[in-house]
């Protein structure tokens, strides 16, 4: 606790007391059924409570009908007491205090579940692919009040100690607050203070129904990073407004809104650094004088939390993907330990769950969402015996940690001269550099546990069977075979690119078949080395294997970088001449002076030792790529779920 002493000190909040400066804001969890709360909430909130958090913001209570847009959210709807009783009851029985959000999506509401339309300032979309919404009259204004109203009351019968109002990301109140998407002629709409006027109707009906009941503060966008919308300036006088008229007990400020790519950056990946946004934030907050300011985006690790406590202008910092990964990380912390934190290296696998609709997991921490049936401290096993798992990649090394954490004997081969599997090349990539954070992590775990860890070792099936171990598991990955193009002759392959040679002067022609990291990665350490870089795909969506939000910032980039991304397009090569035609046009480009040509292909299954340990008799595990080449994610898990059960 020493090394933090800001994060460990107590802080107010309106009257509540948070024991230290670190807390969980409001994110969807995708947990929710039939728009209700369920036992997964109260596991998942109560296990971060448990950890330590100084606070927990619950996720959003959507506030009105036409504002159900996703299958597991939640709904402010007096059936949901029960169920939000029961979520109050187990955060503040492990020491945390508990906050609620609530919010209308406005014009981005799916409504997809209940068929009902988006409601927004205006019938301006939020993309040119989204729906036309409808422009809320004066009884629809007056009806989504009231609504907020509502939603307050029933947190205070909840045992909620505070409640959010959403003004940012885009949510209803920030439509009428940005001139992007607020163009109304009445009351509401045109000069800075009547586009304020609804939200502050809103921010006061809450005030007015709850009094002294809840500690009511404000989330807010600091900047909106769209062309033509709410700037930083706006900001910073929605923030003195605030402080100066309004008695709100906090200010909880993040950036971005929901058009594409400013969402990607509100959950900022480990593209983006540490703490991108720290100096907006800060900018806000320099104009509160009375009201405490919380801050979010990508405080990666608790020196991240330090330091921006350290300027003074700050009550308080999110850490929520951190705690996503390690529900214990201050719990560590405060016991000297924190080099047992399991590192968060913003991968985004979590926010793009919920994208589509599916519940929130982590790539780093397979038990979110399962908290309840696998706990913390995995149960001993029944009949502990020797267990060699085979390959030193992330799947592999997480399959050995849990074996050895249950009471086995566990012994890991590795082929390579370090452990880390694909981590090694995905690491050298262009802003890649905290995957490194995974390896290093699960390493470091291994030697606590005493596991041997051998490099340079390669597996046979004679090798394997005269260890006469009781359990194998393959986690031997997946291979990239470098091909001929025709017209060009050998590619390059991405661990090519990725070897540190300089781009300089060079055009680079990217044949991308794997849609995924590996592609970015390669055309943005190419383009930042100073190469022009056309990547071509057959596919119709860039860099389609890459989460959503994630994916807008990384075209994005690319974009800026100069980087040519062509779709539904394929290349012939002659010469030195690249002839690239899509589909979608009927036209060809040609792209003289081609330097090099990278060739990037789903990778190959490498499984052979299954079928001749098998047949001899011996239990065999096929995990992560091994079985299939995927994601990170996918590999994680199921070498999760092979250590659990072994």
């Amino acid at each position: 606790m020493s090394a933090y002493p800001r994060v460990f000190s107590p802080v107010d909040l309106g009257g509540i007391t948070l024991r230290n400066r670190v807390f969980v804001s409001a994110h969807t969890t995708n947990f929710g059924v039939d728009f209700l709360p369920t036992d997964r909430h109260v596991a998942y909130h109560a296990e971060r409570a448990r950890g330590g958090a100084g606070l927990i913001v619950t996720e959003p209570l959507r506030v009105h009908p036409t504002s159900l847009g996703r299958a597991g959210g939640l709904a402010a709807d007096p059936a949901a007491l029960p169920g939000l009783e029961k979520i109050t009851a187990a955060v503040r029985a492990e020491g945390a205090a508990v906050f609620t959000q609530i919010t209308h999506a406005g014009r981005h509401s799916e409504n997809v579940f209940r068929r009902a339309a988006a409601w927004g300032p205006t019938t301006r979309r939020w993309t040119a692919s989204g729906a036309v919404p409808h422009a809320m009259t004066r009884r629809d204004l007056t009806e989504v009040r009231d609504a907020y109203a509502g939603a307050a009351r029933l947190a205070v019968a909840a045992g909620f100690q505070g409640v959010e109002i959403h003004f940012g990301h885009g949510h209803l109140l920030h439509q009428f607050i940005s001139p992007a998407s607020n163009d109304r002629a009445d009351a509401y709409g045109g000069s800075e203070t009547n586009r304020l006027r609804y939200p502050l109707e809103v921010l006061d009906a809450v005030l007015d129904a709850v009094g002294d009941q809840l500690v009511v503060g404000v989330r807010l966008s600091a900047e909106e990073l769209v062309p033509g919308g709410q700037d930083l300036d706006a900001g910073r006088r929605i923030a003195h407004l605030l402080d100066s008229t309004r008695p709100i007990g906090f200010l909880n400020v993040s950036l971005a809104s929901y058009t594409v790519p400013s969402i990607g950056h509100h959950v900022a990946d480990m593209s983006e650094g540490h703490t991108p946004y720290l100096a907006q934030t800060l900018a806000v907050a320099r104009e509160c004088t009375r009201v405490p300011v919380l801050a979010a985006c990508r405080f990666v690790d608790l020196d991240d939390a330090e330091r921006g406590l350290a300027t003074g202008l700050l009550a308080a910092v999110a850490m929520t993907r951190a705690h996503i990964a390690d529900p214990h990380l201050l719990a560590k912390a405060a016991a000297g330990e924190p080099e047992r934190i399991r590192p968060c290296v913003s991968c985004n696998f979590c926010i793009g769950e919920i994208a589509g609709h599916r519940p929130i997991t982590c790539m780093m921490n397979p038990t979110v969402g399962r908290e309840a049936e696998w706990p913390e401290h995995p149960a001993a096993a029944p009949d502990p015996g020797r267990v060699l798992v085979v390959g030193a990649g992330p799947a592999g090394l997480e399959t050995a940690r849990l074996a050895a954490e249950r009471g086995h004997t566990v012994e890991v081969w590795e082929r390579a001269a370090e452990p880390g599997g694909q981590l090694r090349t995905g690491r050298r990539g262009a802003g890649r550099g905290h995957l490194d954070r995974l390896r290093a992590h699960q390493q470091r775990r291994l030697t606590e546990l005493a596991v041997p860890v051998r490099v340079n070792r390669t597996a046979t099936a004679d090798d394997v069977l005269a260890e006469t171990p009781d359990t194998v598991v393959l986690a031997t990955g997946a291979t990239h075979a470098t091909r001929d193009v025709p017209g060009w002759g050998p590619a390059l392959a991405a661990a090519d690119v990725l070897a540190g040679r300089s781009w300089t002067g060079r055009t680079v022609l990217v044949l991308d078949d794997d849609g995924g990291w590996t592609s970015a990665s390669v055309a943005e350490t190419v383009a930042r080395g100073g190469g022009a870089v056309h990547l071509v795909a057959a596919a119709g969506t860039p860099l389609w294997g890459v989460t959503e939000y994630s994916r807008m910032t990384a075209v994005e980039r690319l974009r800026d970088l100069g980087v040519q991304l062509w779709t539904s397009a394929r290349a012939e090569l002659a010469a030195g001449t690249a002839r690239i035609a899509s589909t979608l046009v009927d036209t060809t480009t040609i792209v003289p002076g081609v330097t090099d040509v990278v060739a990037l292909d789903p990778p190959t299954a490498q499984d052979a030792l299954a079928a001749p340990l098998a047949d001899a008799g011996l239990a065999v595990h096929v995990i992560g790529d091994a079985v299939a080449p995927r994601t990170l994610l996918e590999a994680m898990a199921e070498a999760h779920a092979v250590g659990r059960a072994l």
